[in-house]
């Protein structure tokens, strides 16, 4: 049977990376730093420090699908990454999947959520490993996630701090599963950086429309702030995550070129995607 390695496997990313796979028969192995009932997937808590068990995790493994934990600290993030990189190479394997999970340019912002990518990316580049890194525009799935989806029930808007000038496709988690399936087989990629998305020309009020259908009541998009984003995180996660988040939107509204660049179109048009549609009939709003 094929494997996989997928890494934040109990996070929101990871889980549906790891979903798609299971899905597409693969067995789906990863390490989780504390013990957890996950009996679908070979699961084992440690410490990425632990070369030795990490890579015995990793054996087999068609490519690692690497999503970094969501962490602001540089060294933090050039350990997790270095540690990997030793692990891949100790079980023999020679890919890695990065989901840098949000677009990335050839600079440096200065907002950490976002320069710690660069960081990691940089570490995978040297690595002599095949390196292919998938970058998610904006997460269709953040709109129904439990910070935002109690204020759309509520006041019926989606405050979001893209602003209405910023047009550009979203994307689902599980299409990035999908599209982490399909990179295996694109040798093409390998030390590329591909912008992916979903399919067809979406506007945020398209999506608003869509959502309205299912809630049967009129809902608005509305462009905030990041302040006014950060304000709405604060009593959910916290004043220092909720900052550094907000920092990656006021980096996303400076650096909106990243957001555009699809240079690898021909990729994104052979992959079977999940529709806006069908994401909005799933989530129960």
């Amino acid at each position: 049977m094929k494997k996989i390695f997928v890494t934040s496997i109990t996070g929101t990313q990871g889980a549906s990376i790891a979903k798609v796979f299971k899905g597409q028969g693969y067995t789906v192995a990863s390490m989780v730093r504390k013990p957890v009932e996950m009996p679908e997937y070979d699961v084992v808590a440690g410490s990425f420090s632990n070369t030795p068990l990490l890579a015995s995790l990793m054996k087999g493994s068609e490519a690692i699908v690497l999503t970094l934990p969501l962490l602001f600290d540089a060294q933090e993030i050039i350990e997790i990454t270095q540690q990997i990189v030793a692990a891949t190479k100790d079980a023999g394997v020679q890919t890695i999947i990065f989901n840098s999970s949000i677009p990335l340019g050839d600079l440096k912002t200065g907002y950490p959520a976002i320069d710690v990518k660069h960081d990691a990316l940089n570490i995978l580049n040297k690595s002599g490993l095949d390196i292919i890194t998938l970058m998610p525009t904006i997460y269709l799935d953040n709109l129904s996630s439990p910070f935002l989806l109690p204020i759309i029930q509520e006041s019926k808007v989606i405050p979001y701090p893209i602003s209405n000038d910023l047009e550009f496709n979203w994307i689902s988690y599980e299409n990035l599963g999908r599209y982490c399936v399909a990179a295996l087989k694109e040798t093409n990629l390998i030390n590329e950086k591909v912008l992916i998305t979903n399919k067809g020309n979406y506007s945020k009020q398209d999506i608003a429309k869509l959502i309205s259908a299912e809630l049967k009541t009129e809902v608005s998009y509305i462009a905030t702030s990041p302040t006014q984003f950060e304000d709405n995180l604060k009593p959910i996660l916290g004043d220092y995550i909720a900052n550094e988040i907000a920092n990656l939107y006021r980096g996303v509204s400076e650096n909106s070129e990243n957001f555009t660049n699809y240079t690898h179109q021909t990729f994104i048009d052979s992959v079977e995607l999940e529709s806006i549609e069908q994401w909005v009939k799933s989530v129960a709003w």
